[in-house]
C-alpha cells in the first residue's frame, strides 16, 4: 500500500525499532507513525531483538549500533543469511574501531547505515528506498523460481518425449503432441503427464 504526506509518496512498512532506551525509542515511532508506517514492537537488548525478529517478522529493523554486542557481525549473520528482514544501523560512529565495524557489516551483509543526528526527510527516504529494493529483490526471486520450474518442466518433458520416441516409434512431434493430447484429456499439467510416462518407461 502507498501512502501520501504533503505530497511524498511512501511505502507502507511493518517496522521494529531496537534502542538503548525509552527515550529514543519514543522519539523514532513518533517519526515513524507520522511518516505512516506501523511500528509493530521495540526492543532495547540484542538477543530480545532478535527473538522479536524471528517472532514478528518485520519489514525492517531499526537498530541502535550500541546494542549489538562486539562488532555486530554475528547479529548480521544471522539476519542476513536467513533473510529474516531488512536492518537500518543506527550509529554514531565516534571512533575509527566502530567505523570499521560498521563498514564490514556494510560491506558483508548489505546493512544500511545512517549516523546521527539524523534528519527525518533523509531518514524517511532511506526508509523508502530500503522497501522498495526489497521488493524489488522479492519480485527477481519469484521471477527466477518460475523461470527455475518452466526449465525443469522442459526437462521432464523433453526426457518424456524421447521415452515416446524410443518405444512407441513416434516421431518428435507425435510424441509431443501425445503428451500435450493426454494433458488436455486429463485436466492436469503436461509436467504431471511426463513424469508419469517417465516412471512407466525409465525403470
Amino acid at each position: 500500500m502507498l501512502l501520501s504526506e504533503g505530497g511524498v509518496i511512501m511505502e507502507s512498512a511493518r517496522i521494529l525499532v531496537a534502542m538503548e532506551n525509552d527515550s529514543l525509542i519514543n522519539k523514532f515511532r513518533t517519526i515513524l507513525l507520522e511518516g505512516g508506517y506501523e511500528v509493530i514492537d521495540q526492543a532495547k537488548e540484542e538477543n530480545e531483538c532478535l527473538g522479536k525478529i524471528r517472532s514478528l517478522k518485520p519489514d525492517i529493523t531499526i537498530l541502535d549500533y550500541k546494542l549489538i554486542s562486539i562488532d555486530g557481525s554475528e547479529f548480521a549473520k544471522v539476519v542476513s543469511q536467513n533473510k529474516l528482514c531488512d536492518v537500518i544501523l543506527v550509529s554514531d560512529m565516534l571512533n575509527c574501531e566502530e567505523k570499521s565495524s560498521i563498514d564490514y557489516i556494510k560491506a558483508e551483509y548489505d546493512f544500511v547505515v545512517i549516523t546521527k543526528p539524523l534528519k527525518r526527510d533523509s531518514f524517511i527516504n532511506t526508509i523508502n528506498l530500503v522497501i522498495k529494493n526489497r521488493k524489488k529483490i522479492m519480485q527477481l526471486e519469484t521471477e527466477i523460481e518460475e523461470l527455475k520450474k518452466t526449465l525443469d518442466m522442459r526437462k521432464d518433458i523433453e526426457r518424456a518425449k524421447g521415452l515416446l520416441m524410443k518405444h512407441l516409434k513416434l516421431t518428435e512431434d507425435e510424441a509431443f503432441r501425445r503428451i500435450q493430447k493426454q494433458s488436455m484429456d486429463k485436466e492436469i499439467s503436461m509436467k504431471e503427464i511426463a513424469k508419469a510416462i517417465i516412471l512407466t518407461y525409465d525403470l
